[in-house]
């Protein structure tokens, strides 16, 4: 039994949702969080009587729903209203590839602990790094049991197994001295591709957020850049962390940026809401394109290691610290939400209380 709230990322509308014996309904409230409060306070005390009507919510039977129907449930009703898009995209295609191949069919109660763990297990010895996978199934399941439809969550205290640092062994870095070298070759190749990697590689800014960026979003008075939203899969959300975060800029990246600013303005459909790096019909730039044609093939041919576009952010955090950065001012810098994610990170770097250092980077 339980009665929750929840924001809807598209609308802001905010819900309360009911769950009680296998039974689920929803009541929309509108973009009052409080009055949205005090509605699941009423509606926990009408359930407590037996006052709620579920006739317009959905009742899953125990034993012959299946864990793919229950799925395909969870991410249609559950997932897509609390998780953000991309998170909601790495969920679908985490049980579309390694989930729903093997369990489909089976019924949802059947599931045991030590299958769970085997399969991880199995998982993890091919080489992919399963923390998110066990997160998953992990929320599968908390969906289940918060319906009633499962007494335990079979992947609860798995962590202890299949620990958060696992993703440490795939997280690289560049040198300082890397960095030059590919910038320099950015720059005799395409104006475009070097102003591109400038700006990830001097404010550590993800994928997304350098693809949604725009000229109203750079401050050349406060040398700042505002990072305000995010684009992928050709969808616009708010940045990872739901809030807006400001990333001071070096005075190399303030000059490159002028320039490039002074060109875009002399364009004829140029509006300070335009996007730093467009393609030519004004969106987006296609970042696969960007990825797999350019900047794959460019560490290849200067022989860099292959890192990820997202390895640049960790490029970015890992040099300011070895430049002495104090690491709350690279906390702030990155976004992170908590300072022990960028200790957890990072932490083997230290620190010292020098902000001046970002203008080392150049």
């Amino acid at each position: 039994m339980g009665v929750q709230i929840y924001k809807q990322k598209t609308s802001g509308d905010w819900y309360v949702w009911i769950t009680h014996k296998g039974q689920r309904t929803s009541r929309k409230i509108g973009e009052d969080k409080k009055l949205a409060m005090k509605a699941a306070k009423m509606y926990r005390e009408q359930l407590a009587l037996g006052q709620v009507d579920f006739s317009n919510g959905k009742k899953l039977d125990k034993e012959t729903l299946t864990f793919g129907n229950f799925c395909n449930d969870y991410l249609e009703n559950v997932a897509k209203q609390r998780l953000k898009h991309n998170s909601w995209i790495s969920y679908k295609n985490l049980i579309d590839l390694h989930l729903l191949p093997i369990w489909k069919d089976r019924p949802l109660n059947s599931i045991t602990k030590q299958e769970v763990k085997t399969l991880l297990l199995e998982k993890q010895a091919t080489g992919i790094v399963v923390n998110n996978l066990r997160i998953c199934i992990s929320a599968v399941f908390a969906e289940a049991v918060e319906r009633e439809i499962l007494v335990v969550n079979p992947a609860h205290g798995l962590g202890k197994t299949f620990r958060r640092h696992e993703a440490k062994k795939h997280t690289q870095f560049l040198s300082k001295e890397q960095v030059s070298i590919l910038l320099d070759a950015a720059k005799q190749e395409n104006a475009e591709y070097y102003t591109f990697l400038l700006v990830a590689f001097r404010t550590g800014m993800r994928l997304g957020e350098l693809l949604a960026l725009s000229w109203d979003c750079v401050n050349f008075e406060t040398r700042q850049i505002a990072v305000r939203r995010s684009y992928s899969h050709a969808h616009w959300d708010t940045p990872k962390s739901h809030k807006i975060r400001f990333i001071d800029m070096s005075d190399g990246l303030i000059e490159t940026l002028k320039r490039r600013y002074e060109k875009a303005k002399q364009l004829a459909d140029f509006k300070k809401t335009s996007l730093v790096f467009a393609d030519i019909n004004g969106d987006p730039i296609n970042d696969n394109i960007f990825r797999r044609g350019v900047f794959y093939k460019m560490l290849a041919k200067l022989n860099l290691p292959k890192i990820r576009i997202h390895d640049i952010r960790h490029t970015y955090a890992s040099l300011l610290l070895q430049a002495n950065a104090p690491i709350h001012y690279v906390k702030e810098q990155m976004g992170h939400s908590s300072i022990t994610t960028t200790v957890d990170l990072y932490g083997h770097c230290q620190p010292s209380q020098n902000r001046t250092v970002l203008n080392s980077l150049d």
